[in-house]
């Protein structure tokens, strides 16, 4: 099994930031990390063992210790947000867009959230992990935080600028500008 943690997404204040390229997209499979699915978005699962060794939940680590260890389908709204999301990428008018479009269709079945956002503090302040993206077995993850912290959820147009942000990787993009779109350039310019 080959496992690797493509990026994730942090904000600071109001500014995003996340860590590593990705390689190429491959669409998850429809319960991928879900043991037992629900569609009223509140049934967390540990993520599956893969995951776990990837993310620092595995043994010794307690799950309980970070957000990402436990995952849920999106809640009717959330779904419905992200289709909807991918349906306007499509009909885009920059061609980058509309790729991006058709690589949130692809990767709906494996979007999965995550209660609140995963801290790290620095020495300059606190940023928090609202997303991220990473492959197991050429299998995208995309994963998407619901609050920021126990006491400020996110709203649904914060949640689907993540969704754009993560999937980009799928596509290529990288965190930092450059010669091609970065993560933040599809997130921000294809609204």
């Amino acid at each position: 099994m080959r496992l690797s943690l493509k990026t994730c997404t942090w904000l600071a204040l109001s500014a995003a930031a996340g860590c590593a390229p990705p390689a190429r997209f491959v669409p998850a499979p429809e319960r991928i990390d879900v043991t037992s699915p629900t569609s009223d978005g509140d049934a967390y699962v540990p993520v599956t063992a893969g995951a776990a060794a990837l993310l620092g939940c595995a043994p010794p680590a307690s799950p309980l210790l970070s957000p990402v260890c436990e995952i849920a389908l999106p809640s009717a709204a959330e779904d419905s947000a992200f289709r909807i999301e991918g349906g306007r990428l499509r009909a885009h008018a920059d061609s980058r867009c509309r790729q991006l479009g058709t690589a949130v269709a692809a990767s709906l079945p494996g979007v999965r959230m995550y209660r609140k956002a995963l801290v790290r503090n620095t020495g300059v302040g606190r940023l928090y992990g609202v997303g991220h993206t990473y492959e197991i077995d050429d299998t995208w993850l995309i994963r998407v935080a619901r609050r920021i912290d126990d006491l400020n959820p996110r709203t649904l147009q914060e949640m689907t600028r993540t969704l754009r942000h993560e999937v980009s990787h799928t596509l290529g993009a990288i965190e930092t500008p450059g010669a091609d779109w970065s993560a933040e350039d599809y997130a921000d310019s294809c609204r």
